[in-house]
C-alpha cells in the first residue's frame, strides 16, 4: 500500500507523535509511506525544534516550499496562518504525487487539510486526534468568537463526512462524533522499551526520581507537577521534553528555589524510554480542561511498557482505560500522597504496576494499532 500522509510539522522535530509511530510501524511492514512536510521553522513549538535522526527506510520526506516573505515572518495568530497557508500551498504538490506514485491512501488529521479532501484519487481517511474546537479556541485567544468556531465546527463536520474512513483516538471523542468514528488509540513500541533496558542512561541525580515525559504545553500542569516537587523537596523532579512553555517552567522553578528540579529539554524518541528507565515514579499531570478529557496520551504508555507506577489526572478517557493499575492525583496533596503510596509499596501496589505493564504489551504496541487500521482501511 502506498500512504501519502500531509503533515503540518517537520518529521524530524523531537515531538515524537503517534503519526510518527504508526507509519514508521507502517514502514516496517513494507508499506511506502510519502510524508509532506513545510519548511524548516525557528519556532519554541517541539513540532519544528529539529534533532538529528533519520527516517525509516520506507519513508519518504518531501519539502513542500514556502516564501520567506511569509514563512519567516512574524505575525499575529503565527500558528494558524502559516499552517493554513502550507496547506493551501502543499495541495499542488499533494496531487502530483497522488498521480505519480499512484497513492493509495491519503491520511488526513486536521481542519486546514479539508481542501485535500476534493483531490481525486486515493481513499480519505480522516485521523481525529485531538479535541480541534477546544485548542483551535485556545490559539485564538482574544480573536476566538461564536462565528469562527461555528465556521470550523462545519467545516470539521464536512471533514468526518466526506471522508472514506474516520478514526478517533480516544472513546470520549469517538461519542462526541455518535459513533461515526473507529477508536485508534495512542500506543508504545515494544523494541524502543527493550533498547533502554539494554542501554541504560547515566543520571547523577538522588533517588528518588520522580519524573515526567511530554510537550511542555497549556493543557499540562505545571502548577501542580512543581508544587508537589516544593512538597517532597527529598526527589528528584525529572521533567523531560520541550515547547512553548518550557522556558516560564524553569523561571518558576528557579523563582521557587526548587533545585530538585531538572530539565533536560527535548530528547529523542529512543532515549524518552532511557529517561523513564531512571524514573521511580511517573506522572501524567493534565490541567482539568477539554483538550486533556479527550486525550490517549501516548506518555501513559510509554511510563506502563517500562514497568513504571504512573500518577494520572483523572480524565474521562482513562474511564475505558484503567481498569486499577493507574493512581490518581487531582490536586498537590493528592500527588503527594500517592507517590508516598507508591514509595512504600505494598503487595497490592506491586499488582498494580505489574497489571499496568502487562495492559500495556497486551492491547496497545504500535503494533498491533497498526494491524487494526490496515484492518479498517482495506
Amino acid at each position: 500500500m502506498k500512504i501519502l500522509f500531509p503533515y503540518m510539522a517537520r518529521w524530524r522535530a523531537v515531538n515524537w507523535t503517534r503519526y510518527h509511530s504508526l507509519l514508521n510501524c507502517l514502514a516496517a511492514m513494507g508499506h511506502s509511506i510519502y510524508v509532506l512536510q513545510p519548511p524548516p521553522l525557528r519556532s519554541a513549538e517541539s513540532n519544528f525544534r529539529e534533532i538529528d535522526v533519520e527516517a525509516r527506510e520506507g519513508i519518504t520526506l518531501i519539502d513542500v516550499p514556502v516564501p520567506d516573505w511569509i514563512w519567516k515572518r512574524r505575525l499575529p495568530l503565527e500558528k494558524l496562518f502559516k499552517k493554513g497557508i502550507y496547506s493551501l500551498l502543499s495541495l499542488r504538490r499533494a496531487r502530483e504525487i497522488i498521480r505519480r506514485e499512484g497513492i493509495d491512501v491519503m491520511i488526513l488529521y486536521n481542519i486546514p487539510q479539508y481542501p485535500y479532501l476534493f483531490l481525486g484519487g486515493p481513499k480519505k481517511v480522516f485521523d481525529f486526534a485531538d479535541d480541534y474546537l477546544s485548542m483551535l479556541q485556545h490559539e485564538l485567544g482574544w480573536f476566538s468568537n461564536r462565528f469562527v468556531l461555528r465556521v470550523a465546527e462545519g467545516i470539521l463536520e464536512g471533514m468526518i463526512s466526506r471522508s472514506d474512513r474516520v478514526f478517533a483516538v480516544s472513546n470520549v471523542l469517538t461519542k462526541a462524533m455518535n459513533g461515526r468514528a473507529v477508536v485508534l488509540p495512542n500506543g508504545v513500541a515494544r523494541e524502543k522499551a527493550d533498547y533502554a533496558r539494554t542501554n541504560p542512561i547515566m543520571l547523577d541525580l538522588p533517588p528518588p526520581i520522580i519524573g515526567f515525559i511530554g510537550s511542555f504545553e497549556y493543557f499540562i500542569d505545571f502548577e501542580i507537577i512543581l508544587g508537589a516537587a516544593e512538597v517532597l523537596s527529598g526527589a528528584s523532579f525529572l521533567l523531560v521534553g520541550t515547547g512553548r512553555e518550557w522556558e516560564n517552567v524553569r523561571r518558576e522553578a528557579l523563582r521557587r528555589g526548587l533545585d530538585n528540579v531538572h530539565m533536560p529539554g527535548g530528547v529523542t524518541h529512543r532515549d524518552v524510554f532511557r529517561y523513564i528507565d531512571r524514573m521511580d515514579v511517573c506522572l501524567n499531570i493534565f490541567r482539568k480542561i477539554p483538550v486533556a478529557d479527550g486525550a490517549c496520551p501516548i506518555k501513559l504508555f510509554e511510563y506502563l511498557i517500562m514497568g513504571k507506577p504512573v500518577v494520572t489526572t483523572r480524565l474521562k478517557e482513562l474511564e475505558y482505560i484503567d481498569d486499577g493499575f493507574l493512581f490518581y492525583g487531582d490536586d498537590i496533596g493528592e500527588v503527594c500522597r500517592s507517590v508516598h503510596q507508591i514509595l512504600h509499596p505494598t503487595p497490592e501496589v506491586s499488582s498494580k504496576i505489574r497489571r499496568g505493564n502487562e495492559r500495556a504489551l497486551h492491547d496497545y504496541t504500535w503494533e498491533r494499532i497498526a494491524d487494526r487500521f490496515l484492518r479498517h482501511v482495506s
